[in-house]
């Protein structure tokens, strides 16, 4: 399977074929246990994000970074509902001036895209595994809201999910809920999906239809929609004041938004031995709607940075792989530590700034300590 570097010139048919597709949806929902790990374990990453640094266009390197349905990570807040697609309707209203209300069938028929894309939780850790790249299909949330038609002044939208529960400091009968603004929801990078990876959306990633906010943190990715809201005003709800806020010992405080740049090893892993005098070390870098313009190593705190070797090109909104040669000098102990750099200049940070007092955006270089034996 390829994919073109523009994803807006992949569409799929308009007249799929529902009964095949229905059929595979009830099977992913049979395997709702299989989904409930929330990160891969590191053989899976390593089998299954092995870069491919010779290829040299979007479209060769972007299969062998797809992360499979089943290692991709998953992070909610509440249990996952249970949702029957015959019983599922998505409402858009609110400050339009056709109100929809649109069943599974009239989305499956709709005039689709496909679009690769990465995903990362606002709160992984530097070198974590709260990121992965899918390939999703879905409908353009601007199609929809042309169709409802926007009143003057809409500002918001608001992202309704069914899911809810009960925890310390929670309001009441609480149903996740995130809002972006009307430019961010009317860029044609922002879908509503209903297909990951080719296949039905299994039921911890949002089963039957999910949002999909590119280049942001995960939390806008709305899961198990049920209602788009246009607002004329700012969203107060819970999860967009109290939650996915950065905030600083001075009082500061603002939204987290775009996803920063940020970079892992695949391999070596932490604290894994290496034997030989030659190791080719790999990852992955990204940086939201930006592209990777260069990713450094070093191997020493006060060593120099070297440049490891990225794809002829990148591509925006999808993390890219990287490799180096590394000719080891002598056995011993090692840090090594890796950083990345977009295409505006934006370069990860060595250490976390300590003004901050919030657990989000946590894009620090990423380090392992490896054992070498020559």
């Amino acid at each position: 399977m390829t994919f073109s570097a523009d994803p807006e010139k992949i569409r799929t048919p308009k007249a799929m074929a529902r009964r095949e597709f229905l059929i595979g949806a009830a099977a992913v929902s049979g395997l709702a246990s299989k989904y409930a790990r929330a990160l891969p374990n590191s053989s899976a990453i390593l089998a299954t994000l092995r870069p491919a640094v010779d290829t040299v266009s979007s479209s060769e390197i972007l299969p062998s970074l797809v992360t499979p349905n089943i290692d991709f990570f998953i992070r909610n807040h509440f249990t996952a509902p249970v949702i029957s697609e015959e019983n599922w309707n998505l409402e858009i209203s609110g400050a339009v001036t056709t109100p929809l209300k649109l069943s599974y069938s009239d989305l499956l028929l709709s005039s689709s895209i496909r679009r690769p894309l990465t995903l990362e939780c606002a709160g992984n850790p530097a070198g974590g595994h709260g990121a992965s790249t899918a390939v999703w299909s879905g409908v353009p949330l601007t199609e929809l809201l042309k169709q409802a038609g926007l009143q003057p002044g809409a500002t918001t939208v608001i992202f309704h999910g069914a899911d809810s529960g009960v925890a310390e400091g929670l309001p009441p009968d609480t149903h996740y809920a995130r809002a972006i603004p009307i430019e961010k929801a009317t860029d044609p990078t922002t879908l509503l999906a209903y297909e990951m990876n080719g296949a039905p959306l299994p039921p911890e990633h949002g089963f039957p239809l999910r949002a999909l906010v590119a280049g942001w943190y995960g939390m806008d990715s709305v899961k198990w929609l049920t209602r788009v809201e246009v607002s004329q005003g700012p969203f107060q709800g819970y999860f967009q004041q109290q939650s996915y806020v950065a905030t600083t010992s001075k009082g500061d405080r603002r939204p987290i938004t775009g996803m920063r740049v940020n970079s892992r090893f695949i391999r070596p892993l932490e604290n894994e031995g290496i034997h030989g005098k030659s190791y080719r070390i790999e990852g992955v870098a990204w940086a939201g709607d930006r592209k990777i313009s260069k990713v450094e190593l070093r191997f020493a705190s006060d060593g120099a940075w070297q440049p490891a070797v990225l794809p002829t090109s990148q591509v925006a909104m999808v993390w890219t792989s990287w490799s180096y040669e590394w000719n080891v000098p002598r056995a011993g102990q090692y840090t090594i530590e890796v950083r990345a750099t977009d295409d505006q200049g934006n370069a990860q940070p060595l250490v976390r700034d300590p003004d901050r007092l919030d657990e989000y955006e946590l894009n620090t270089a990423h380090r392992v300590r490896v054992t070498v034996q020559i």
